[in-house]
């Protein structure tokens, strides 16, 4: 009897099978009825797709792909897709549900070799009920899901019908569990798109909330919103006294376009700890825990060093140098690298930004040379895969090929999200890219750019407002090149000097955050920026140094006093430089004990114009001007 009874299941698979053979086949390309929605985006990038593109999802664990289809009868369908897994992260296997409802656990898509390499799946028997069915995979690893070209159902009299697309709430979390309470209604399994949301953050004695971020923001504490989207929110709190750096503007200060604020405070809320090695940088700035990392030294090598959320970064002493080595910030949030210097990394970027937010870059310096090859080094600063809201501040960028990329290619259109700031910063000697930024939006302010061929690109639909900069022996100020369409500009105020420049096409950004107190005169620009080539930041208050001249802004002809106290034993070490940033002259590199000292700066050799002296301690740098007259 058994055996009777296995051959006609085979029997009926054997009859099913050929009918399905010459049934009608369905195939649903994106962006055509019967396709839903994707936790993604429509990609163009990977060669070998049909249609106008494939759905390509986003990095998580449930990231989901869905479409909708309509069958006549009850009865059994097939159902397969046409897909690419490339990369490094093996198989990216998926649960199926149907109108909500699991029914395969498991569906293999394992990994093709290459993501040009388009397969058809194994193909599903399915029984469906008649009328409209929506279908949806969700990933099961972190990597999301693969690249998928459509799906293809087979089956008489199936049509791709119109859907409401459904979400989910993955997570509503919290940054301290102990600092609060968090909670959302209605609680059900999806939501069908538009459907209400409210969200609830109640602070507990001794902190705050300060906002909710992720998938949706707002600074309210009960917060009702229409979900379009799948939801991943967590509610800020932080404790009662909390304020971030009065130095940090920008985009950085805010995480949406309404200027909803996020306070960047990165690893605050953690232990100050002191790193000398890669090593001591892995450990610390890639854990999961919020840390204040002091680097000291000058370290030479390879390495990438990965960058979490939670973060500060800061060099102290007289040299905090990776050079060879890679900062990559990926998929963090509420980062701060500051004081540091980072030079000659090849293969890859200085400093890599890769899907992160609320990053604050502040008073570094990012060099290698023009000795070598356009393409021997990559860039100083990346910024792509849908980071936003990041400020670069006060920072020297100098000797490069092509500096600062924002978006990868012509196809990142999810980098429409991109929010940049560039401030006060110091670029000279570099061939290109002071930025190339495509789709996103950039507020470029006060910078300085000396001796360089190309700076701002704007393409592929960007709008950058460049106010207030000084250019000088620059060829292309602004300019649109290189994408097949153009980005938008911008111009308040700034000084060409004898750079191109382009006026069109015009665009209007108006910036959520307030900067006004901070914005500098174009003609001081120069002086400005030039006398902070190096960091003024104080680490410790307690332990300050305090500096003065006999006069400031001290003309002198041809000899000038600088004075300065020190509160504490320190290393101490006093140089002058010139408007270039060029060392001419040291006056003391030694240990010094507590109190007040004078040094006499003899300039008669030297020509007249604008100098800085520099001046470092364990615990700050301060630069002042000097003006040399004869």
């Amino acid at each position: 009897m058994k055996a009777i009874n296995q051959f006609i299941i085979i029997f009926t698979i054997i009859i099913m099978s050929v009918g399905i053979l010459f049934a009608q086949e369905l195939i649903i390309q994106e962006n055509e009825l019967g396709f839903c929605a994707v936790d993604g985006n429509i990609m163009t990038n990977v060669a070998g797709y049909t249609g106008s593109g494939y759905a390509d999802t986003d990095f998580g664990v449930g990231k989901s792909i869905s479409w909708q289809i309509n069958v006549p009868t009850d009865g059994i369908y097939v159902i397969r897709w046409r897909y690419g897994c490339g990369g490094s992260s093996g198989d990216r296997n998926a649960t199926l549900l149907i109108n909500g409802v699991v029914v395969m656990d498991t569906i293999y898509f394992p990994h093709t070799g290459d993501w040009t390499n388009w397969i058809m799946s194994d193909s599903l028997f399915l029984n469906l009920a008649a009328g409209d069915n929506k279908i949806r995979i969700e990933a099961h690893n972190a990597s999301g899901l693969g690249n998928y070209d459509y799906l293809s159902v087979i089956g008489d009299g199936v049509t791709g019908s119109q859907c409401t697309p459904s979400y989910i709430i993955a997570s509503v979390d919290q940054n301290i569990p102990a600092a609060g309470t968090v909670s959302y209604e209605p609680v059900q399994q999806y939501y069908e798109e538009g459907t209400l949301i409210t969200l609830i953050a109640h602070a507990n004695p001794g902190y705050f909330f300060q906002s909710w971020t992720g998938s949706v923001t707002s600074s309210d504490s009960i917060f009702i919103f229409p979900i379009m989207d799948n939801v991943e929110v967590k509610a800020i709190f932080l404790p009662v006294g909390t304020k971030p750096d009065s130095a940090l503007i920008g985009y950085a200060t805010v995480q949406d376009d309404q200027g909803t604020p996020f306070m960047v405070i990165g690893g605050k809320l953690g232990p100050t700890v002191q790193a000398a090695s890669v090593s001591d940088l892995t450990t610390y700035l890639s854990s999961s825990e919020p840390y204040t990392v002091e680097f000291t030294g000058h370290l030479i090598g390879t390495e990438v060093i990965s960058v979490s959320s939670d973060k500060t970064l800061v060099g102290v002493g007289a040299v905090a140098h990776l050079e060879g080595i890679e900062l990559s910030i990926a998929r963090a949030q509420n980062v701060i690298i500051r004081n540091m210097t980072i030079s000659h990394v090849t293969p890859q970027d200085a400093i890599e930004i890769n899907g992160s937010r609320n990053v604050w870059i502040d008073h570094c310096e990012l060099y290698s040379d023009r000795e070598h090859g356009e393409d021997f080094y990559d860039g100083l600063i990346d910024i792509k895969n849908e980071s936003a809201f990041i400020t670069v501040s006060w920072c020297k960028i100098h000797d490069h090929m092509k500096a600062i990329l924002m978006a990868s290619n012509d196809d990142a259109w999810a980098d429409s999200v991109a929010r940049i700031t560039f401030h006060h910063n110091y670029f000279y000697n570099c061939n290109s890219r002071l930025p190339s930024i495509r789709f996103g939006k950039a507020h470029i302010f006060n910078n300085y750019y000396q001796n360089c061929n190309d700076a701002i690109n704007s393409r592929m639909n960007a709008c950058v407002r460049v106010e207030r900069n000084f250019f000088e022996s620059v060829g292309k100020a602004v300019y649109m090149a290189d994408s097949p369409q153009p980005g938008a500009v911008q111009l308040i105020d700034n000084h060409f000097g004898t750079a191109y420049y382009a006026t069109t096409p015009a665009c209007e950004l108006e910036v959520p955050y307030e900067y006004q107190a901070f914005l500098d005169e174009t003609a001081d620009v120069p002086a400005i920026v030039t006398s902070e080539l190096v960091s003024a930041v104080t680490l410790n208050p307690k332990s300050t140094a305090n500096f003065r001249l006999t006069s400031y802004p001290n003309p002198f002809n041809p000899i000038t006093k600088i004075r300065f106290t020190i509160t504490q034993p320190s290393p101490v070490n006093l140089t002058v430089v010139d408007l270039n940033g060029q060392q001419i002259e040291t006056l003391i590199d030694d240990y010094l004990k507590p109190g007040d000292y004078s040094v006499d700066w003899d300039a008669t050799g030297f020509a007249t114009g604008i100098y800085f002296y520099q001046l470092k301690t364990a615990h700050a740098v301060k630069m002042g001007k000097m003006l040399l007259l004869k």
